[in-house]
């Protein structure tokens, strides 16, 4: 059984950037593993911290389920501060965390996009990047060694972000959309933050959006849906799926310029798990 490691610094971008993929992968025996890197205690609109926490961690569990996750690590750090903390001591928990699972592949965020404002991505993104190597080192965190964990190395970074740098892979998602879709919106409250950031904005320039306004006090799953369905659309069809396919865009690492030569001079270990 393969295992899929996803590093989400919030909450919901597990779901907004991978839901389909992370589905797909459990319907088809992956156990995936959600590791959520901060608390997400300050996501909401006109609630407590105490109380964002609250709802935020248990549409979380609602989200995963969905999925199909299959376990949920919490790491905690205060979300929207990653600036602020040693990247070191971040990269230390992904690369215990590496070690503990031995993930066939990890995902998150693009470490070399370009247009990502949230610096809590950015962080994440560079630190499991860098992470991918620390965890082959033995003379890197020997002390995880006590516990009986061991070197290991990742086969595949599946990168995301907005956008992606350098894609080369869009994951047919067709038949999971729906869950996809159901996940994020399982985010209730931290879909009404950012809805209310768009309509803040669009108040500056002197404009409402309708759609917004009842996305804000309502189901926020038509305004999903439509979102989501234009971008999955237009990943399939950049890459060629088919009509009416879905897709979600990825840069997908393996050994980078060397993939062919390994593909030639490597042989299947028996009894291990091959390519799908």
């Amino acid at each position: 059984m393969r295992t899929a490691l996803i590093f989400s610094p919030h909450a919901d971008d597990a779901a907004a950037f991978c839901g389909g993929t992370l589905a797909k992968f459990a319907s088809e025996g992956w156990y995936v593993v959600l590791v959520r890197v901060t608390d997400d205690a300050r996501d909401s609109v006109g609630l407590s911290i105490k109380e964002t926490v609250r709802r935020n961690t248990e549409e979380l569990h609602l989200a995963a389920s969905v999925l199909g996750v299959s376990e949920i690590v919490e790491l905690g750090f205060p979300t929207d501060t990653l600036a602020d903390v040693s990247a070191v001591a971040l990269r230390e928990r992904f690369v215990y965390l590496i070690r503990k699972y031995q993930p066939y592949a990890v995902l998150t965020f693009d470490p070399f996009g370009t247009h990502d404002g949230n610096l809590d991505h950015v962080r994440v993104a560079q630190a499991v990047e860098e992470a991918f190597w620390v965890s082959c080192f033995d003379l890197h965190h020997p002390e995880h060694f006590k516990e009986g964990l061991q070197p290991f190395s990742v086969y595949e970074r599946w990168y995301f972000g907005r956008p992606v740098s350098s894609p080369n892979h869009a994951e047919d998602i067709t038949e999971h959309f729906s869950k996809r879709v159901a996940a994020l919106a399982a985010h209730r409250t931290m879909m009404q933050n950012v809805i209310n950031q768009l309509r803040l904005q669009l108040r500056t320039s002197g404009r409402r959006a309708a759609v917004l306004d009842e996305a804000m006090s309502g189901d926020p799953t038509p305004l999903l849906t439509g979102v989501l369905h234009v971008q999955a659309s237009a990943a399939a069809q950049a890459y060629g799926l088919g009509e009416d396919r879905l897709g979600e865009i990825f840069r997908v690492v393996r050994f980078g310029d060397m993939d062919n030569f390994f593909d030639q001079i490597s042989e299947p270990i028996p009894g291990a798990c091959g390519p799908v």
